[in-house]
């Protein structure tokens, strides 16, 4: 009786420890990870990753499919522990911000309470791409004049940027409209591609790697060659104190089309992590992610290479952000990438 009462009040006190949160909890056994659709590079990172989980870190990862704003959503929801989205987001996702709305549902209307940044990753650069033989150089230049622009529907990561840094320059859809011109929403990047490569639209946006081909651009300049319109000072500037964004660099000769380096506005993919997941499961993915540095270039994306702690915070503390789950905080500190 005794044994059966000692045994019966130490899994009440068990029970009360866990409620409160002081026992720590085991590393996921099986986790599902949302990335973005088959065939990207979002997918393949995720599909790496979740190579190297079964393989060496005891860890049953499932690559699932998914979007920048749907997969937060999924983690703010208790439906999945581990996303990927764009650093472009993490200001709405902190202040409440509508990024997106579908029918009736406001995305990001509400501040996300359970969403966690683990790491920062790869790179996307927003452009704004015309005929080579166009007279609009600058993105500046197209303010006033009646352009046929193309888009993607609200949610679409290539949409929401690239307005950013129209209205920056002071350009609206309704501005473009007043002008005698016309904004055209499609679905798919190809489609965008297409209509710039037989002449039924003078600007598209875009989102392409800065270190590989695209099939779509590459399809595109078998039919005509394209120019990326160059960004103003000013108005970048003004983007990047609203949005984590960086500069880089879209090289030469990426393209044949791309006839010298061009700078371009890029987003850094983040992998978001639910606050619910231990801080042993998230230390585990940390740590074989940093000692997998070659196989996620490989198979996920060539970007990883050489990739380090430093590399994997580097966005930590820059503008409004959802916080770094603690113990990837603790592991960035550990590992001298964060002070």
């Amino acid at each position: 009786m005794k044994a059966k009462f000692y045994s019966a009040v130490g899994a009440f006190l068990f029970c009360v420890l866990v409620s409160a949160g002081t026992v720590q909890g085991e590393v996921l056994k099986n986790a599902k990870f949302l990335s973005g659709p088959t065939g990207t590079t979002w997918y393949s990172q995720v599909a790496a990753f979740s190579g190297i989980a079964s393989g060496k870190l005891g860890m049953n990862v499932d690559a699932m499919t998914g979007s920048a704003i749907s997969n937060v959503i999924q983690i703010e929801r208790g439906k999945v522990p581990l996303g990927l989205t764009f650093a472009s987001y993490l200001p709405a996702m902190t202040s409440g911000k509508v990024v997106a709305q579908i029918g009736k549902d406001e995305y990001f209307k509400e501040p996300v309470k359970k969403a966690r940044v683990l790491c920062y990753t790869t790179t996307a650069a927003y452009v704004l791409l015309v005929d080579a033989k166009s007279p609009y150089k600058k993105i500046s230049d197209l303010k006033g004049k009646p352009i046929r622009y193309v888009t993607y529907p609200s949610g679409f990561t290539a949409r929401y940027v690239p307005e950013q840094i129209l209205e920056a320059t002071g350009i609206t859809y309704d501005s473009i409209k007043k002008a005698g011109g016309k904004v055209d929403i499609v679905g798919k990047y190809q489609e965008a591609c297409d209509l710039l490569s037989k002449g039924l639209a003078d600007v598209i946006s875009y989102t392409m790697a800065t270190n590989s081909q695209a099939a779509a651009l590459a399809e595109l300049e078998s039919q005509k060659k394209f120019r990326i319109l160059a960004l103003d000072p000013k108005p970048t500037e003004d983007v990047l104190k609203e949005i984590p964004l960086i500069v880089t660099t879209v090289k030469k000769g990426l393209h044949e089309s791309i006839t010298e380096d061009t700078k371009v506005l890029a987003d850094i993919t983040v992998w978001m992590v639910s606050a619910d997941v231990s801080d042993e499961t998230v230390t585990v993915i940390l740590d074989g992610l940093v000692k997998n540095m070659d196989t996620m270039a490989q198979v996920g994306n060539i970007e990883f290479k050489g990739m380090t702690p430093k590399e994997l915070s580097r966005l930590y503390g820059k503008g409004k952000q959802p916080p770094l789950h603690p113990a990837a905080l603790k592991y960035y500190k550990e590992k001298g990438a964060i002070k």
